[in-house]
């Protein structure tokens, strides 16, 4: 082989081929999705809780609301109050 020859012949050798930079490209392009894909259905999920949590807290209020009124309406004024909150 000649003295030319083998000092570029590490040099082609080390040189990546196009497909291996592809490949990376590629990767990027699975990443980038996977992590947009990750952020929507976590974005999705807060939405969710938070509508859910909405949801309960108001659901507890009213059912508080109709509590209290029935108290009101079948208290007959004999027996203190406290023995209704136990």
């Amino acid at each position: 082989m000649p003295e030319t020859d083998a000092a570029t012949f590490f040099k082609r050798r080390s040189r990546r081929s196009v497909r291996y930079y592809e490949q990376l490209a590629e990767q990027r392009m699975h990443r980038a999705n996977s992590e947009s894909r990750r952020e929507h259905n976590e974005e999705q999920r807060n939405e969710y809780e938070n509508y859910a949590e909405e949801d309960r807290t108001e659901q507890r209020e009213r059912t508080r609301e109709k509590q209290e009124q029935v108290r009101e309406y079948n208290y007959d004024g004999r027996y203190p109050r406290y023995h209704w909150f136990h």
